[in-house]
Parts: structure tokens; sequence; C-alpha cells
């Protein structure tokens, strides 16, 4: 679902660096706790996405005319399967769509990797919180990019 003003923007933004920032804090929790927190965290957003998505009335039933209408008495004729022919630029699009998805997931977890390291080897007293902090603001400034630019295609049409 796509945000329709810029003040849901930056609340969904919000809500996926808190969810971001959460996933990565409740690292450094005992296994039980870091699964009740996730777990928590997981039902709060969903909660909220619930509350807040917009009530949307039932479609209406279309009346679909086949391409070639015959009389109820006669069964229909079989047709040729039609020829869908191979896009080659969905294909290309599709493969770079891929490709910058997995750069960023690869892109995200060395950054984490980095600088939790450089957390613990500078003495923070709780880096992974740290860390998390760092996290949620790349994720917040990434969602908002992302979500101005949804509002602004919407804008236009």
């Amino acid at each position: 679902m796509s945000s329709v003003s810029y003040p849901r923007a930056v609340a969904t933004a919000a809500l996926q660096a808190c969810f971001s920032g959460t996933w990565i804090a409740a690292r450094e929790l005992s296994p039980a706790r870091r699964r009740l927190t996730r777990l928590g965290a997981v039902a709060a957003v969903a909660a909220l996405g619930y509350a807040v998505a917009p009530d949307q009335p039932e479609p209406e039933p279309e009346l679909v005319v086949a391409d070639k209408p015959y009389l109820v008495t006669e069964p229909p004729a079989p047709a040729a399967e039609p020829q869908v022919p191979f896009d080659k630029r969905k294909a290309i699009i599709g493969a770079a769509v891929v490709g910058l998805s997995v750069a960023t997931l690869v892109g995200r977890h060395q950054l984490e990797k980095r600088w939790l390291a450089r957390l613990t080897r500078n003495g923070h007293r709780h880096p992974t919180r740290g860390l998390a902090v760092r996290m949620a603001s790349i994720e917040f400034a990434t969602t908002l990019v992302l979500q101005v630019a949804d509002v602004r295609r919407l804008g236009r049409r």
C-alpha cells in the first residue's frame, strides 16, 4: 500500500525505522527475551498497519464477454493458446531489480558488521544498541525518500 500524503510518508518511515532498530537492538537480549521482543514488534507493526489502513469498499463483479461468443447449447470451440512474446526489456528490468535488492541486502549486512566492529573496538558500553540507532536512522532516511517519491508520483496522476 502506498502513502497518500507527506505526514503519512513520514509516519511510515518512522514506523519502519523503529521496527528495524528494535529488531537489531534485541540481538543483545537472551534468546527468550529476544524472541518475545521481536514478536511484540511484529505484532505492534501489524496492529498499527491494520488500524491505519483505509477502508476499501468491496469491488463490484464485472461482466466479461468472451472473445468469441457461442450459444449456450453448443460447446465452445477449442481455442488455440495465444503466443505470449518474450519481452527482453521486462526481463532485464526484473533482473536489475533482483540484483539491486541483493546488493542492498549485502551492503546493509557489511555496513552492520563494520559499524558493530568499530563500536566494539572503541569500547562502546552497548555496541548493539548503538548499531540499532545508526541503522534505524539509515532505515528512516531510505524509507522516507522512497515514500516521498511515491507521494510525488501519485500526486502527478
